[in-house]
């Protein structure tokens, strides 16, 4: 059995790629600040160039302070939680909150 291409056809305004055959582009960037921005662009072997900018890069998040009423009391008092897991409850307390 001979497997032939399937031909596309497509009108004149519109891009046709091979994504099989395509080469994947890759762009490393080296982000330092959430401040930054740049522009970049791709040559697409069909004749496309892809323009990418990026603005506001924010690879780090930042965190603020909120102000929330927590349920500690009642899970630490609650008789259907076992010792084991208040015990787990209670290191995630010391460890991750303020």
């Amino acid at each position: 059995m001979n497997c032939a291409e399937p031909k596309v056809e497509s009108s004149s305004n519109v891009f046709v790629e091979n994504l099989h055959t395509a080469r994947k582009l890759e762009t490393t960037y080296y982000a330092t600040d959430r401040k930054q921005l740049t522009d970049f662009f791709w040559f697409r072997e069909s004749g496309i160039r892809v323009n990418i900018g990026l603005q506001n890069i924010n690879v780090v998040p930042l965190y603020e302070d909120v102000r929330h009423d927590g349920d500690n009391e009642f899970v630490l008092a609650n008789p259907n939680v076992g010792v084991e897991e208040k015990d787990k409850f209670r290191r995630v307390l010391e460890t991750q909150c303020r």
